[in-house]
């Protein structure tokens, strides 16, 4: 199960055409799209809702929306069945406030009830608050790179760089994800983590601001990391030529780990800075 959901807020499916009018709008201001070409319009979601489709909101005693996560089905490579979440949001008055991961144990909760034991969804991985959440919060794991997946969107939040996206694995009824479902997060010593061979870290440059490292060939060791930027929307709204040179780096980065037998296990922090913990090997949910 879940953990429990504070009372400030009620999770449960969209009831009323409002509530779809009103996601709508949501999709607007959290991703602040410029156009509507990116938003996912009412008619979709009520028809995926209809054939198992998960559509879940986030209430305030008074109906105000302050959150939402949209899921269809799909299929793993092996044929088994899984859910996509596309879209997650929370306002922003609720975005410290564990909403997000609420919804998804929520939408966990939904997704079992149909008897589908593995979800899956796309995110930056340069947005270290997101990597965060998907791996210490909720068990998630990564073995996929996909570049510009989505093209130039009109989302503010995708401005200046190419829309590069991991694929996070959700294995729901694994007992690394009960030990999250109950609040137990990594064990991981997370000072050894400047120690770990990387396949790429940061360099201070001229002006004492981190930029992406060289890429290095870790020779096969059992575990290394990929550093990220602690906040790519800052340095795409201050600096876009270094949020670009992230990208890129990165990029090259994760391609090689993963055409090299790695998988992302961790997302973890230490001393300000922002790792991607990779393992070789199978990834073992257990």
């Amino acid at each position: 199960m879940a953990p429990e959901i504070p009372p400030v807020w009620q999770i449960r499916p969209f009831e009323r055409i409002s509530e779809y009018h009103d996601c709508e709008q949501m999709q607007r201001r959290v991703w602040n799209f410029s156009g509507d070409l990116d938003i996912i319009p009412l008619t979709q979601m009520v028809a995926a809702h209809k054939v198992g489709g998960v559509v879940l909101g986030a209430f305030a005693a008074d109906g105000t929306m302050l959150g939402f996560c949209y899921s269809f089905l799909g299929k793993r490579a092996n044929g088994d069945l899984l859910h996509h979440s596309h879209m997650l949001a929370v306002d922003s008055g609720f975005q410290a406030a564990g909403l997000g991961a609420a919804l998804k144990w929520a939408q966990r909760d939904a997704v079992l009830a149909q008897g589908v034991e593995w979800m899956a969804w796309t995110y930056d991985p340069l947005e270290s608050l997101n990597g965060y959440l998907n791996f210490s919060k909720l068990g998630v794991m990564a073995r996929i790179y996909w570049e510009d997946l989505y093209g130039q969107t009109s989302s503010g939040l995708h401005r200046g760089i190419p829309t590069d996206r991991l694929r996070a694995e959700w294995p729901l009824v694994s007992s690394r994800v009960e030990r999250r479902a109950a609040g137990v997060g990594p064990t991981y010593d997370v000072a050894k983590l400047p120690g770990l061979p990387s396949v790429m870290d940061s360099v201070l440059d001229g002006r004492g601001t981190r930029a992406p490292g060289q890429i290095v060939d870790t020779d096969g060791a059992p575990e290394v990391t990929i550093e990220i930027p602690a906040d790519i929307q800052a340095i795409k709204a201050g600096d876009p030529d270094l949020a670009r040179s992230w990208r890129m780096a990165t990029r090259v980065a994760f391609t090689q780990a993963f055409a090299d037998g790695y998988h992302v296990a961790e997302c973890l922090r230490y001393e300000g800075r922002t790792y991607y913990l990779l393992r070789g090997g199978e990834f073992h949910p257990g």
